[in-house]
């Protein structure tokens, strides 16, 4: 059997209804939708959520679905999916429920939308109305809201589009009504000392006190916290402190919270352990001397992801709101240290007088050749006894060595000068040939490259051919069918048929397309290559065109043993 396209299975589906109807019996493909709102309060709304919930929601819609199938004569309405969408915001419709449920109304697996309120649909006035009476009309899906009597398929609901824009109206205010008393609920509790946030810090649990949630210390942690700090001070480095949880396979905060077990045991995921970043949230939080500091950003109900970040006098900040695990004199310290390592680190990120730090030709190509990882370019000035400055690099792995991870285990680096004295001779020995007869080479790809080209431009034309006679073909089966020569079903199905054949054929010309930009981008790269070579012919001078012509990865052993892998090779060159 063919295939058939989207496109052709939306007219068969098309048709497949018109001979219902001529039955007199229309039929309905119905996709409830159900939303439980986000703004929900749930300790103090259960009644209304119990109200509100989707089950509750479906359950309503499917009983109306049942009742209307009992009473309409010319009608009938089969459920095809519920959609629902759990904790979003009705002022934005970019709910993953709502969008797959746009997907089947585009494909024609739904064309009936039910919801059990217009508030259910949307709280955004705009957004709801334009979908409403605009998107789904044109699309030929009829819409209802139950409790508010609307309902798109009735003639009668033709005078409602005021009602309903009134409704859409009433749930957008209500929802920016909301939205504001929700930052004025919340922005007192932060004031009263209770803790919104999300999971507690490492070090603390969150238990309500009345109307407040307040932090207590876990006991399980809140030693590790004080050894943090501790060791921090004494060490006076980020990396050290890791490190040193890493080595006592203490796990992080984030696998911490999700397994609750403070040590590392055993498992097929291996350890992850602690980085600089962890340890550098948890040194650089008040919350840890009892204080809170929250509202540093919020985010829109227009755009959940976006989140915006405020003024740090716009902060609420509250003392002693919570027992402290660490001392004043101790944080104190730490911020001291922290200081002196901001002063170091800004000192290096500036290039030494007169030696500027050069391009990085390897910076796309060399990684480790153990666990994988792009390696990391290192740079120091040396200074000599006479005065004279010298920029010296190289490369290293950042896994290599280090406590957190075990997949590089041993130190992996090598130096700049290293990497070319051993990448030097291995190039000249690949491109031996080459090298001697550059001008033969360089025919030798332009031949190869036309021929590709040409076979590339003969299957184009044939295409186009292709669809010149089909696009003829269909003209005169259409005058046929308009002269009611042929019947309506055998015109759809040649339609059918004729639309795959031609989605097929525009497929190979955006394939051939991309083949000829690809020819064009290989023609490009091997000239490159013999210019590249020509430089080199001469001398040592590596650029990062010149590597990046020739190679595709450079693997980094240790020992400083590599491996090359040649984008383009003396065998491809016709050597």
């Amino acid at each position: 059997m063919g295939r058939i396209s989207k496109r052709g299975a939306a007219l068969q589906k098309n048709a497949e209804q018109h001979v219902e109807e001529n039955r007199g019996r229309r039929r309905y493909k119905a996709g409830i939708y159900a939303r439980l709102s986000s703004d929900q309060d749930k300790k103090a709304c259960r009644q209304a959520l119990k109200n509100e919930s989707v089950e509750t929601q479906i359950e309503i819609a499917k009983k109306f679905v049942e009742e209307y199938n009992e009473k309409a004569a010319n009608e009938v309405m089969d459920i095809v999916e519920c959609y629902t969408d759990l904790g979003k915001t009705g002022s934005n419709f970019e709910r993953e429920g709502f969008l797959r449920l746009l997907q089947d109304i585009r494909l024609g697996d739904i064309n009936c939308v039910i919801v059990k309120d217009l508030s259910r649909f949307g709280r955004n006035y705009l957004e709801a109305g334009n979908y409403i009476e605009r998107i789904f009309p044109f699309l030929g899906v009829r819409f209802i809201a139950i409790a508010d009597g609307f309902d798109t398929g009735k003639a009668e609901n033709e005078n409602k589009q005021m009602t309903s824009e009134i409704k859409n109206l009433v749930n957008d205010m209500y929802a920016k009504d909301f939205s504001q008393k929700a930052r004025i609920h919340l922005k007192q509790r932060r004031e009263q000392g209770s803790y919104v946030g999300g999971p507690p810090p490492y070090g603390y649990k969150a238990k309500w006190e009345g109307k407040r949630r307040i932090l207590i210390p876990d006991t399980d942690t809140k030693e590790i916290v004080r050894f943090i700090y501790m060791k921090f001070v004494e060490t006076e480095s980020y990396t050290a402190v890791a490190n040193e949880l890493n080595r006592r396979r203490i796990n992080p905060p984030k696998r911490y919270s999700q397994t609750r077990e403070v040590y590392y045991g055993s498992g097929n995921n291996g350890y992850k352990g602690w980085d600089k970043g962890a340890v550098e949230r948890i040194l650089k939080s008040a919350v840890y001397t009892g204080a809170l500091v929250q509202g540093k950003s919020s985010i829109t109900a227009r755009n959940e992801k976006n989140r915006i970040h405020k003024a740090e006098e716009e902060w609420t900040v509250m003392e002693s709101t919570h027992e402290p695990l660490i001392g004043k004199d101790l944080y104190g310290r730490a911020i001291e240290v922290r200081q002196k390592i901001e002063k170091r680190t800004a000192a290096k990120k500036h290039p030494a007088e007169d030696c500027p730090l050069e391009e990085n030709i390897f910076d796309n190509v060399l990684y480790c050749g153990v666990c994988g990882r792009k390696m990391t370019r290192s740079s120091q000035v040396k200074q000599y006894a006479d005065g004279e400055k010298a920029r010296l690099e190289g490369y290293f792995c950042l896994n290599s060595g280090q406590t957190k991870t075990i997949v590089c285990p041993e130190s992996n680096r090598i130096s700049k000068n290293e990497l070319l004295e051993i990448l030097l001779p291995l190039i000249r020995m690949e491109f031996a040939v080459c090298l001697k007869k550059p001008k033969r080479y360089i025919e030798y790809g332009k031949e190869r490259i036309a021929e590709a080209e040409k076979r590339i431009e003969g299957k184009k034309r044939d295409a186009e051919g292709k669809m010149r006679r089909f696009r003829e073909e269909e003209g005169m089966i259409y005058m046929s069918y308009h002269a009611g020569e042929i019947l309506q079903k055998d015109y759809v199905a040649f339609k059918l048929k004729q639309e795959d054949r031609l989605e097929e054929l525009l497929k190979q010309q955006q394939e051939w397309k991309k083949e000829k930009k690809k020819l064009d981008k290989l023609e490009e790269k091997y000239l490159a290559a013999i210019r590249a070579l020509m430089k080199l012919k001469n001398g040592k001078h590596f650029t990062k065109d010149l590597v990046e012509a020739f190679i595709n990865k450079i693997y980094i052993y240790p020992g400083k043993r590599i491996q090359v892998l040649f984008t383009v090779t003396a065998d491809s060159m016709g050597g």
